[in-house]
Protein backbone atom coordinates (compact mmCIF):
# COMPACT_ATOMS: atom_id res chain seq x y z
CA UNK A 1 0.00 0.00 0.00
CA UNK A 2 2.63 1.98 -0.73
CA UNK A 3 1.41 5.50 -1.77
CA UNK A 4 -2.17 5.16 -0.54
CA UNK A 5 -2.84 7.68 2.36
CA UNK A 6 -3.72 5.81 5.22
CA UNK A 7 -7.49 5.17 6.67
CA UNK A 8 -6.68 6.91 9.78
CA UNK A 9 -5.71 9.81 8.19
CA UNK A 10 -8.64 9.58 5.86
CA UNK A 11 -10.83 9.02 8.53
CA UNK A 12 -9.51 11.89 10.97
CA UNK A 13 -10.17 14.47 7.44
CA UNK A 14 -13.51 13.17 7.24
CA UNK A 15 -14.17 13.86 11.14
CA UNK A 16 -12.94 17.33 10.95
CA UNK A 17 -14.74 18.29 8.21
CA UNK A 18 -17.81 16.85 9.52
CA UNK A 19 -16.95 18.87 12.68
CA UNK A 20 -16.77 21.85 10.96
CA UNK A 21 -20.06 21.28 9.20
CA UNK A 22 -22.25 21.09 12.57
CA UNK A 23 -20.74 24.12 14.41
CA UNK A 24 -20.74 26.62 11.68
CA UNK A 25 -24.38 25.49 10.44
CA UNK A 26 -24.98 25.09 15.00
CA UNK A 27 -23.51 29.08 14.53
CA UNK A 28 -26.05 29.86 11.36
CA UNK A 29 -28.71 29.07 13.36
CA UNK A 30 -27.75 30.68 16.98
CA UNK A 31 -27.40 33.66 14.79
CA UNK A 32 -30.33 34.35 12.85
CA UNK A 33 -32.38 33.21 15.80
CA UNK A 34 -31.00 36.21 17.74
CA UNK A 35 -31.66 38.42 14.90
CA UNK A 36 -35.15 37.56 14.21
CA UNK A 37 -35.97 38.14 18.16
CA UNK A 38 -34.13 40.95 17.86
CA UNK A 39 -35.98 44.46 17.20
CA UNK A 40 -36.42 46.30 13.69
CA UNK A 41 -34.46 49.51 14.85
CA UNK A 42 -33.24 51.27 18.31
CA UNK A 43 -32.35 55.07 19.35
CA UNK A 44 -28.42 54.84 19.12
CA UNK A 45 -27.91 58.27 20.33
CA UNK A 46 -29.88 61.69 20.71
CA UNK A 47 -29.33 64.83 23.30
CA UNK A 48 -29.07 68.91 22.86
CA UNK A 49 -26.82 70.35 20.00
CA UNK A 50 -26.09 74.38 21.16
CA UNK A 51 -24.25 76.35 18.64
CA UNK A 52 -22.89 79.00 19.95
CA UNK A 53 -22.27 80.53 16.51
CA UNK A 54 -25.01 80.81 15.48
CA UNK A 55 -26.99 81.14 18.55
CA UNK A 56 -29.35 77.68 17.96
CA UNK A 57 -30.41 75.28 20.04
CA UNK A 58 -31.74 72.23 18.96
CA UNK A 59 -32.52 68.46 19.72
CA UNK A 60 -32.62 65.32 17.77
CA UNK A 61 -32.14 61.52 18.01
CA UNK A 62 -30.13 59.00 15.71
CA UNK A 63 -31.45 55.93 14.64
CA UNK A 64 -29.47 52.45 13.82
CA UNK A 65 -31.20 49.61 11.79
CA UNK A 66 -30.46 46.77 13.18
CA UNK A 67 -32.32 44.03 10.94
CA UNK A 68 -34.14 45.01 7.57
CA UNK A 69 -37.48 46.06 7.87
CA UNK A 70 -40.90 45.70 5.78
CA UNK A 71 -40.86 47.66 2.37
CA UNK A 72 -42.23 50.84 2.71
CA UNK A 73 -41.98 50.85 6.50
CA UNK A 74 -41.97 54.65 8.51
CA UNK A 75 -40.04 55.47 11.10
CA UNK A 76 -41.34 58.36 13.01
CA UNK A 77 -39.88 60.21 15.91
CA UNK A 78 -41.91 62.36 18.91
CA UNK A 79 -39.45 64.52 20.38
CA UNK A 80 -40.76 66.73 22.83
CA UNK A 81 -39.69 70.48 23.02
CA UNK A 82 -41.00 73.33 25.38
CA UNK A 83 -43.62 74.13 23.06
CA UNK A 84 -45.14 70.46 22.81
CA UNK A 85 -44.21 67.30 21.02
CA UNK A 86 -42.83 67.44 17.42
CA UNK A 87 -43.38 64.56 14.67
CA UNK A 88 -40.57 63.68 12.35
CA UNK A 89 -41.02 61.06 9.78
CA UNK A 90 -39.01 59.54 7.52
CA UNK A 91 -39.09 56.53 5.25
CA UNK A 92 -37.17 53.56 5.33
CA UNK A 93 -34.54 52.78 2.70
CA UNK A 94 -33.76 49.33 2.05
CA UNK A 95 -30.02 49.37 2.78
CA UNK A 96 -29.53 52.58 4.59
CA UNK A 97 -28.56 51.52 8.38
CA UNK A 98 -28.87 54.91 10.14
CA UNK A 99 -30.96 57.74 10.23
CA UNK A 100 -31.61 61.33 12.32
CA UNK A 101 -34.07 63.33 13.48
CA UNK A 102 -33.64 66.84 14.72
CA UNK A 103 -36.29 69.67 16.02
CA UNK A 104 -36.18 73.12 14.43
CA UNK A 105 -34.41 76.08 16.35
CA UNK A 106 -35.36 75.75 20.38
CA UNK A 107 -36.65 78.49 22.63
CA UNK A 108 -37.18 77.90 26.21
CA UNK A 109 -35.55 74.77 26.81
CA UNK A 110 -35.13 74.03 30.74
CA UNK A 111 -31.64 73.11 31.98
CA UNK A 112 -32.19 69.20 34.05
CA UNK A 113 -35.43 68.04 32.46
CA UNK A 114 -36.33 65.21 30.83
CA UNK A 115 -37.65 65.74 27.36
CA UNK A 116 -39.05 62.78 25.67
CA UNK A 117 -38.04 61.05 22.22
CA UNK A 118 -39.98 58.38 21.10
CA UNK A 119 -39.24 56.41 18.09
CA UNK A 120 -42.09 54.50 16.54
CA UNK A 121 -41.50 52.02 13.65
CA UNK A 122 -44.64 52.29 11.91
CA UNK A 123 -46.20 49.95 8.67
CA UNK A 124 -47.19 51.57 5.34
CA UNK A 125 -49.76 49.63 4.58
CA UNK A 126 -51.83 48.92 7.58
CA UNK A 127 -50.70 51.97 9.74
CA UNK A 128 -50.02 49.33 12.69
CA UNK A 129 -46.98 50.61 14.68
CA UNK A 130 -44.36 47.61 14.85
CA UNK A 131 -42.43 48.30 17.50
CA UNK A 132 -41.77 51.45 20.16
CA UNK A 133 -38.92 52.86 21.58
CA UNK A 134 -38.26 55.80 23.94
CA UNK A 135 -35.26 57.84 25.29
CA UNK A 136 -35.05 60.77 27.87
CA UNK A 137 -32.86 63.68 26.48
CA UNK A 138 -31.79 66.02 29.00
CA UNK A 139 -29.25 69.21 29.05
CA UNK A 140 -27.31 70.75 31.78
CA UNK A 141 -26.81 73.65 30.02
CA UNK A 142 -29.21 76.71 30.54
CA UNK A 143 -30.41 78.55 27.56
CA UNK A 144 -29.08 81.96 29.21
CA UNK A 145 -25.38 81.22 28.28
CA UNK A 146 -26.26 81.39 24.52
CA UNK A 147 -25.60 84.56 22.83
CA UNK A 148 -29.05 86.77 22.02
CA UNK A 149 -27.35 87.25 18.43
CA UNK A 150 -25.31 85.15 16.09
CA UNK A 151 -21.34 85.79 16.87
CA UNK A 152 -21.13 84.66 12.52
CA UNK A 153 -22.80 85.45 9.60
CA UNK A 154 -22.67 82.97 6.81
CA UNK A 155 -20.69 79.80 5.33
CA UNK A 156 -17.70 81.75 5.86
CA UNK A 157 -18.36 82.43 9.61
CA UNK A 158 -17.98 86.18 9.08
CA UNK A 159 -18.32 88.13 12.26
CA UNK A 160 -21.47 89.11 12.59
CA UNK A 161 -21.04 93.46 12.61
CA UNK A 162 -24.84 93.68 15.26
CA UNK A 163 -22.24 91.22 18.08
CA UNK A 164 -19.38 92.51 17.60
CA UNK A 165 -20.09 96.23 18.18
CA UNK A 166 -16.76 98.87 18.33
CA UNK A 167 -16.42 101.19 21.46
CA UNK A 168 -17.80 103.74 21.28
CA UNK A 169 -15.34 106.47 21.41
CA UNK A 170 -17.34 109.23 23.24
CA UNK A 171 -18.22 106.57 26.33
CA UNK A 172 -14.77 104.62 27.79
CA UNK A 173 -17.49 102.49 30.21
CA UNK A 174 -18.75 100.91 27.02
CA UNK A 175 -16.45 98.00 25.84
CA UNK A 176 -16.73 95.50 23.10
CA UNK A 177 -15.57 91.50 22.93
CA UNK A 178 -13.21 92.34 20.50
CA UNK A 179 -11.03 94.40 22.49
CA UNK A 180 -10.87 92.28 25.13
CA UNK A 181 -13.74 94.32 27.36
Amino acid sequence: MSGSIPRWVLFSAGAAVLYCIVVMGGVVTYNTSVLNASSYAEITGGGFIYNYRIADIRSGITVGVRRELPAGTHLVADLETPDGMLELNQDFVPGHRNYMFETPPLTGVEPDRDYLARLRVVDAVTGNEIERHEKALKTGVAPKVMPDKPLTLGPGYYPNPDFWKKPDDADPTKASLTNGG
